[in-house]
């Protein structure tokens, strides 16, 4: 089952850190006098990266968090143990451990799905699927020349409340002032639906900048703004036959959110 592909808007950019980054790699392979706290880096080119999965459940979970005020209290989840309709409350699936759950929403009917703005734009899991409309690249860095350092390693230190005891932990993250340049795809499957899924895909990057990505959120970590430099429309003509895109924002320095929204929305 799926949707027929009418055509897809690419939107292009670059997310600049204003605070330190820290997006967590793996630590069971640590040298000796290595940092406990390492980032996750590229093994190509050894340098950070921004993976595509962060973006888009950074994004997705701001959008439920926005979504859920649509529900009544009684239904914003997550549901009672012994609940059989887990379907009406807003939270209603647990990606994580019975002891450390991760509630998430999701539609588990494919009719259902399609309806619903968050499973539209970030795809749900189910009964029956629907695929995500939109593909989130790996967002890389392009101005590690520009950088005295692209990394910094900075030492935090823990308080015991009773004995005084320090527990100092080294942190690895990227320093502010990092670009990383963004491709997110959307695949148009309704022409009536494509303003609205941009327009909120759009938003979301409006509300990330207000809140964090990464790590230590609420420790001053992950602070970005986004710049949107480009965006354009591909009908299945220009796959199939050769036609030109549709440009519909262009900007070599980059629109906030809140100036490329209109703009797109003018032109779609």
């Amino acid at each position: 089952m799926g949707e027929i592909i009418l055509g897809k808007i690419i939107l292009k950019g670059k997310i600049k850190l204003k605070t330190g980054l820290h997006i967590g790699a793996q630590t069971e392979a640590i040298e000796i006098g290595g940092v406990d706290n390492p980032i996750l880096k590229d093994p190509n080119t050894g340098m950070p990266y921004i993976p595509g999965s962060s973006l888009k459940g950074k994004l997705r979970s701001l959008f439920e968090k926005d979504k859920i005020n649509d529900y009544p209290p009684e239904l914003r989840g997550p549901p009672p143990k012994d609940e059989k309709d887990k379907s009406k409350y807003f939270l209603n699936r647990n990606i994580g451990t019975s002891s450390n759950p991760i509630w998430i929403h999701v539609h588990e009917e494919y009719d259902t799905a399609k309806t619903c703005e968050i499973c539209r734009l970030f795809g749900s899991s189910g009964k029956t699927n629907y695929p995500s409309r939109t593909i989130f690249r790996d967002a890389h860095l392009i101005n590690e020349k520009s950088l005295e350092e692209v990394i910094e390693i900075k030492t935090e230190t823990a308080i015991d409340r009773i004995t005084s005891a320090a527990n100092p932990r080294p942190m690895e993250r990227v320093v502010p002032g990092a670009e990383f340049e963004f491709e997110i795809v959307y695949n148009i499957e309704n022409q009536d639906e494509k303003r609205e899924d941009i327009k909120n895909l759009i938003s979301l990057m409006k509300t990330l900048e207000d809140d964090y990505l990464g790590g230590s959120g609420s420790r001053g970590y992950g602070k970005v703004e986004f710049r949107i430099t480009k965006v354009v429309e591909r009908s299945r003509e220009y796959y199939l036959k050769g036609e030109a895109e549709r440009e519909l924002l262009s900007s070599e320095s980059g629109l906030r959110p809140e100036e490329a929204v209109s703009q797109i929305m003018e032109a779609l």
